[in-house]
């Protein structure tokens, strides 16, 4: 159980502003729509670029990680973030949905992400 614990958030992108962890254990797939959360657990810089996006009130917080749902069609191969938080002291202190769908580019986070989540459905279904 420990373990299970353990492995529910892998990661799946890393770069100098953050850690990106798809959580593995609600991969939701249906009808070709793939729903899942990414925790972002940011650098001191990431932190600096999540701050500038933040409303006044919250730009002093002590920022710890983001959490996001993302929801990608993959017959149209676009994705659309429906909701992102960013969370100070273990409480959410910002949160924005976004109904905009963008295309998947190859390069892209948006990509990477997508491509491990394909990973584990595939691992999950052998």
């Amino acid at each position: 159980p420990a373990m299970a614990a353990g492995t529910k958030f892998v990661r799946a992108y890393r770069d100098y502003n953050y850690d990106m962890y798809v959580n593995r254990m609600n991969i939701i797939q249906n009808k070709g729509v793939i729903s899942f959360w990414v925790k972002s657990v940011y650098s001191e810089q990431g932190k600096a670029l999540v701050r500038k996006e933040l409303p006044k009130k919250h730009q002093k917080a002590p920022i710890q990680y983001g959490m996001d749902y993302f929801v990608f069609d993959t017959k149209k191969v676009k994705y659309n973030i429906k909701l992102s938080s960013v969370y100070a002291n273990e409480k959410e202190i910002f949160r924005e949905g976004s109904k905009k769908w963008l295309p998947v580019k190859d390069g892209t986070i948006a990509a990477v992400l997508i491509n491990e989540v394909n990973k584990f459905l595939v691992e999950k279904n052998n």
